[in-house]
């Protein structure tokens, strides 16, 4: 390889990645939770039958897929921090809020059915609720925040505190953890290297009992380029949550047939 190719491959490296860029890794990541939740722990494990876990786990090979499904849920554990940094970043540079919470609202409501289905076999689950309804929690918790930043600072701690039990009492998924997460990234967002310290380590206790796993998503986010990627993947990852969780569901209950 000549001096002025080497030259050329290490200024691209450093080009960072895009939004997109990280949501398709974000995606992967996520990928590997649910197969570990929705295939394995709900579908090889589980089979349908609460009698087949007992039955299954105290196999040896129950007990190796039961390795296997924790291991690939450690990993997704890393994608709820990117999906939360590039909600803010999305909150920041649109040129239109409601609209683009109108978006994550409407993907938490076609994605509930989905999401029961795959994880707790029903239509309906009132003691969980999606990821998409943390985001969106968290953004109104942003525009609260906004509109109230020329006040004192403690109304911008009453506000998330406000919002955060909102999460908690609705069941969402990471509930007040992933509302304060995206708020503290998003009141930190003028200082970049502080953002991401201080997300790590609320993310680092939020997945305490699986290693702090979820601080390490922020090594590739303080490779982000700021830039938001193609148009052309803007409603890839809308479809993508329901879509898959569908397949999931579909899958496990052929399979068990």
């Amino acid at each position: 390889m000549s001096r002025n190719a080497k030259l050329k491959f290490n200024k691209r490296r450093l080009r960072g990645y895009s939004g997109n860029q990280l949501k398709m890794i974000a995606c992967l990541l996520m990928l590997c939770d649910h197969i570990g939740c929705m295939l394995i722990e709900n579908g090889v494990l589980y089979g349908q039958n609460p009698a087949y876990w007992t039955l299954a786990i105290a196999t040896p090979e129950g007990q190796r897929w039961l390795f296997l499904a924790r291991v690939l849920r450690i990993i997704g554990r890393m994608a709820f921090p990117i999906f939360a940094f590039l909600a803010v970043e999305g909150f920041c540079h649109t040129s239109n809020v409601k609209a683009y919470l109108s978006r994550i609202l409407i993907c938490a409501l076609v994605s509930e059915i989905p999401f029961n289905l795959a994880c707790y076999h029903s239509f309906s689950y009132p003691g969980y609720q999606n990821t998409c309804f943390t985001i969106f929690i968290g953004l109104l918790t942003l525009c609260a925040i906004k509109m109230c930043q020329k006040r004192q600072f403690i109304f911008s701690i009453l506000v998330v505190s406000g919002f955060s039990a909102l999460a908690q009492l609705l069941k969402t998924d990471y509930g007040a953890e992933g509302v304060i997460l995206i708020s503290v990234m998003y009141m930190l967002r003028n200082d970049n290297t502080l953002r991401l310290w201080a997300g790590a380590a609320i993310s680092f206790l939020e997945s305490f009992r699986m290693g702090g796993v979820s601080a390490l998503s922020f090594v590739l986010l303080r490779f982000y380029n700021g830039k938001r990627g193609s148009r052309a993947f803007k409603y890839f990852f809308y479809l993508f949550y329901p879509l898959h969780m569908l397949i999931f569901y579909f899958g496990v209950v052929y399979a068990n047939r």
